[in-house]
């Protein structure tokens, strides 16, 4: 942990698939840094901002992948299966969203779900694909399991607005598939629904003691 930003170094390079801000699609990378925003966040330049933040925090811009939240970063969970692979989610929920639900006309730039799923095996670039689909599918699956309501929609949400994902694979390309009934997929799988769900039940925990304290007539 780094100020308001939480740095993971790979140890060395590794072949990423990322909706980054910084350094975002497939590409070589040595690690990865998820920068806590304020709610409210109204930079037009978040590229620009993460380079600055980056730059400061003495992190090779060249090298790392870049993402933003307003989720507490302080409180990110973490899930791993030795040897397998590795997660973790900083998880904001504050507009949970059904990918396929109601448009909404405007939709608060507050949280947001960012993961970074380091993979043990050596994937090959559609093997990335699938380990993306296959965090994918299990993060909507952790929210419907923690009971997360989408906001524009009858039923559980997928995600929310504005969700980032990095999967970092062991360089080598050997590895052509990562769906949950691959070992790589079934580890990917396993960890992402861990670490979202319980980031999900710790937001909405923390969003009913706020409700609470604020109902208290006792509270200045």
């Amino acid at each position: 942990m780094s100020g308001t930003a939480l740095v993971v170094d790979f140890g060395g390079v590794r072949r990423c698939l990322s909706s980054a801000v910084v350094g975002g699609g497939l590409r070589d990378a040595t690690g990865w840094l998820n920068l806590q925003v304020p709610h409210g966040y109204a930079r037009m330049d978040p590229d620009a901002h993460l380079r600055e933040a980056m730059a400061a925090r003495g992190v090779d811009v060249a090298t790392t992948l870049g993402a933003m939240t307003a989720a507490h970063v302080d409180r990110a969970q973490w899930c791993e299966e030795p040897g397998a692979a590795r997660v973790v989610a900083t998880v904001g929920i504050g507009v949970p969203l059904a990918a396929a639900g109601r448009v909404l006309r405007e939709v608060p730039p507050v949280n947001t779900i960012n993961m970074l799923v380091l993979v043990e095996a050596a994937l090959t670039d559609a093997a990335l694909v699938y380990a993306v689909q296959t965090a994918t599918e299990a993060k909507a699956q952790a929210l419907s399991d923690a009971g997360i309501v989408a906001r524009n929609h009858d039923g559980p949400a997928t995600g929310t607005a504005t969700d980032s994902i990095c999967v970092a694979a062991r360089p080598g390309a050997t590895e052509p598939f990562a769906g949950p009934m691959a070992p790589a997929g079934t580890a990917i799988a396993r960890c992402v629904h861990t670490a979202v769900m319980a980031g999900a039940l710790d937001f909405e925990r923390r969003r009913g003691a706020e409700f609470r304290w604020v109902g208290d007539g006792d509270r200045a």
